[in-house]
């Protein structure tokens, strides 16, 4: 497989502090249990019975400016239909679009944390890697590389935390999932409005595989459990998972909120923890700063990083900002 192939897992591990396990119709998935994580009070003061179509979106104002924030929920179906005339009627007056971190990987880096890191990521000389798994774990890692359709051979000298996300991303590319909606998205609509887009920041890849590279063989094999328990959710909600997300249920997606396969995998990692408070810290001085600017912005923000308490909405109201739920 070519090095290449781990961008996918670092930017996974490097954003994803959130993914969303739905309360759905049989067949269910247990995800196990999420970190214990309060819920923002701002959001809890915010969310109503009676809201306007289209994912949820708050308005942060301070000193003047304004700052409309859209929640995203991927991975999103590609298929998956849905229109937000709040967030059309803020891209309307706004003059930057704010969208989430970049990962910074070019092909010297790519290379370069290959060689240095390639002991902590690749099987050691000689060794596959499923032969080295588990009976239960590897009769699941073959199932769910079937229906991605790959073959051992895609994955065979990875570890089994890289391998578990490398098959996250290409299952969910065969199930006709993206990972870039609704981003990509709010991307395509600014573009046609001629507006500015800017990330609010970049990840360092070595810093994610550095990570990566200090779990121990136990936590190896529990990253790669939490990546097929996620695909086993998505494959068995490729069609509906985002809808609530689509209709600003937010009283429901908040109820199946889970923490994603990435973040429970990097919190069993040394300094994983503080990679992605780092995340959250990010995210919330681009939105100050953005505050700071007159006229109008539109971000797009991870739930992740908006659900919890201490989250980016709570912390810009203890910035001292007004924050509502615009109705139109």
């Amino acid at each position: 497989m070519a090095a290449s192939k781990l961008v996918p897992f670092a930017f996974a591990l490097a954003i994803s502090s959130s993914a969303l396990a739905q309360t759905a119709p049989p067949p269910t998935v247990d995800l196990g249990q999420a970190p214990a994580q309060d819920e923002s009070a701002v959001v809890a003061e915010l969310t109503v019975v009676a809201k306007p179509p289209g994912p949820a979106v708050w308005l942060v104002e301070k000193d003047g400016a304004k700052l409309y924030i859209l929640g995203s929920a991927p991975p999103l179906p590609h298929q998956l239909k849905w229109s937000s005339p709040r967030l059309e009627k803020a891209l309307d007056k706004a003059s930057l679009v704010l969208v989430p971190p970049e990962a910074s990987v070019g092909v010297t880096q790519i290379a370069g944390f290959v060689l240095r890191f390639g002991a902590g990521l690749r099987q050691p000389l000689g060794k596959s890697l499923e032969n080295e798994l588990p009976p239960d774990l590897k009769a699941r890692f073959v199932e769910s590389r079937t229906q991605a359709r790959k073959g051992p051979g895609d994955y065979k000298n990875w570890k089994p935390a890289v391998a578990g996300f490398l098959l996250l991303s290409d299952f969910r590319q065969a199930a006709g999932l993206s990972e870039a909606k609704p981003v990509s998205t709010v991307q395509r609509m600014a573009k046609a409005r001629k507006l500015k887009v800017k990330a609010v920041g970049q990840y360092r890849m070595s810093a994610v595989t550095t990570i990566a590279s200090k779990l121990s063989a136990e936590d190896q094999l529990y990253c790669l459990r939490v990546a097929l328990d996620e695909i086993s959710y998505d494959g068995a909600h490729s069609t509906t998972i985002g809808q609530d997300w689509a209709d600003g249920d937010l009283g429901s997606v908040r109820a199946r909120y889970r923490a994603s396969a990435a973040q429970r995998c990097l919190v069993h990692a040394p300094g994983g923890a503080e990679l992605l408070e780092k995340g959250v810290g990010l995210t919330t001085d681009a939105m100050t700063e953005a505050l700071k600017r007159p006229g109008v912005t539109v971000a797009v923000v991870d739930l992740g990083f908006l659900l919890p308490a201490n989250g980016v909405l709570d912390r810009l109201k203890a910035g001292g900002a007004t924050i509502t739920s615009p109705v139109e």
